[in-house]
């Protein structure tokens, strides 16, 4: 009889804005690792309740997992309490079945996860999994080496994850719909917020390009015709990027990336653009850009080592970066990181940038001290959210979990919003948000209904969004030993 293996991705704390991407995107480390199993004879599948709801509430779904050998539940930082009470409520049903964590939380917390567990995993699952589905590692903590060649991790089989065909619906057509994939692990920088370097080390690793190339071939014979590429910089190699888009373009897809906004230089001075580079990654497809500016202020910048270096200030270089990416067609979403030396003028001086550079879509996250990053050893005395693990549902980049910010907790988080919903009036029906649809393949009413629909989405977005930031504030209030300080504002501004 078959060895049973369930993987969960736990859903997110209620009302936070970054739940609408994933219930978009789902965790790729799941399904890979459900592929491995599926493809070497396991009964493997994926549970993700940003997609299918709660656990626990779907009697199939909690059935089927209690009668699995091994259960591996996938968390990061801000969904590890809940993964853990998924933990409870599995070994109360089934006691027999091996609960096992994974994903960066677990990795940099592993004696807290394996409190709720019976195995932890530290690090990269693909060398392990097999082992640990047959029974032969049933305890304890395991390190999981680096993948050395990811052209030996077969292209994830995005079905294996149940109700994936209920998250393609609400692209109304399966060609609407932008498929994750990866292509590399690890980033060359060392941000002090980001743990991605320390989870998949400085020294970037890539699938060859034909083992690329072959795997989005397959998706496109499944009906994909759009991507989002998870990598951390997809844009890192440009030689490797050359390659890439030149096998891409006879496929006539679209993808979106992460990039940092100064790639296509090919000099510190910014005096010599790439221009070959850009217009062979339009010639490919290549459309949204995700950038990571972080700041436009260089003290911050120098403070979190963004390692973002050049001649002349700090905005000018971005604008200026900006500018050459929308000079060739690439429409950009903008993020950036508000901490606790920003004030009401840096929220003003990103909303300026932002109009200024004409950026598309924007997101502005507070800065939040990880588990494994040096950040969070430099901000632990000032922690005010230690409740540990339920108060990890505050460390998700929405919630202010310090008390030392300049603007006080209740000013800062209503500035955050304010600034979104600044930038974002009017979006959906904004002239280069409809012609950006149209030109998207597919039917044009199954376009303009799903325009219709994310305009919806991101209203109740916004709503669901201040009703859970007045809860925290009324939490925040009871954990401070003195009254909330709402600092110079946090009311009106333009």
């Amino acid at each position: 009889m078959r060895r049973k293996v369930r993987f969960i991705e736990p859903a997110g704390r209620s009302g936070r804005p970054f739940n609408a991407w994933l219930a978009q995107w789902p965790l790729l480390g799941p399904i890979t690792l459900a592929t491995i199993l599926h493809r070497r004879g396991f009964d493997a599948a994926v549970y993700n309740e940003n997609v299918s709801g709660p656990l626990p509430e779907n009697q199939d779904a909690f059935e089927d997992t209690c009668s699995a050998d091994v259960v591996g539940i996938t968390i990061m930082t801000a969904t590890a309490a809940r993964g853990y009470y998924l933990a409870r409520q599995i070994k109360e049903h089934a006691p027999r079945a091996r609960v096992v964590f994974g994903g960066p939380h677990a990795t940099f917390m592993p004696l807290e996860a394996l409190r709720y567990g019976d195995l932890v995993v530290r690090g990269e699952g693909e060398n392990v999994i097999e082992s640990i589905a047959a029974g032969e590692v049933d305890s304890g903590i395991v390190d999981g080496p680096p993948v050395a060649d990811l052209d030996a991790i077969p292209a994830p089989e995005h079905e294996l994850m149940r109700d994936f065909g209920r998250l393609l619906e609400r692209f109304r057509k399966r060609e609407l719909y932008e498929l994750p994939v990866m292509t590399s692990r690890g980033c060359p920088y060392g941000c002090t917020f980001c743990s991605v370097s320390r989870m998949f080390g400085r020294k970037i690793r890539r699938q060859s390009v034909g083992k690329t190339v072959r795997d989005l071939r397959t998706y496109v014979q499944r009906g994909f015709r759009q991507f989002f590429f998870y990598d951390d910089n997809f844009t890192a190699a440009k030689r490797w990027i050359r390659s890439l888009m030149a096998e891409l373009e006879p496929l006539g897809v679209r993808f979106s990336a992460q990039s940092r906004v100064d790639f296509p230089w090919i000099d510190r001075d910014r005096g010599l653009v790439d221009q070959p580079l850009l217009d062979a990654m339009r010639r490919a497809g290549g459309h949204v850009l995700y950038i990571g500016y972080e700041t436009i202020e260089e003290p911050r910048a120098l403070q979190w080592r963004k390692g973002y270096r050049g001649r002349g200030g700090l905005r000018a270089r971005l604008h200026r970066d900006t500018q050459v990416l929308h000079d060739n067609g690439f429409w950009i979403h903008g993020m950036f990181v508000f901490g606790p030396d920003d004030t009401e003028q840096t929220a003003h001086r990103i909303l300026e940038f932002a109009r200024e550079t004409k950026l598309e879509t924007i997101q502005v996250s507070i800065l939040t001290p990880l588990p494994g990053t040096p950040l969070f050893e430099e901000m632990r005395p000032h922690l005010l959210f230690t409740d540990f693990p339920n108060d990890w549902d505050f460390y998700d980049g929405t919630h202010c979990v310090y008390n030392h910010a300049r603007l006080g907790i209740e000013a800062l988080q209503r500035t955050i919003i304010q600034l979104h919903q600044r930038f974002y009036r009017g979006y959906v029906w904004s002239l280069r948000r409809v012609k950006d649809l149209v030109g998207q393949p597919g039917p044009l009413l199954a376009k303009l209904a799903l325009m219709w629909s994310s305009g919806r989405a991101l209203r109740e977005t916004f709503e669901r969004w201040q009703q859970e930031v007045e809860n925290f504030l009324e939490l925040a209030a009871t954990r401070q030993r003195v009254p909330i300080v709402t600092g110079s504002g946090g009311g009106e501004w333009r």
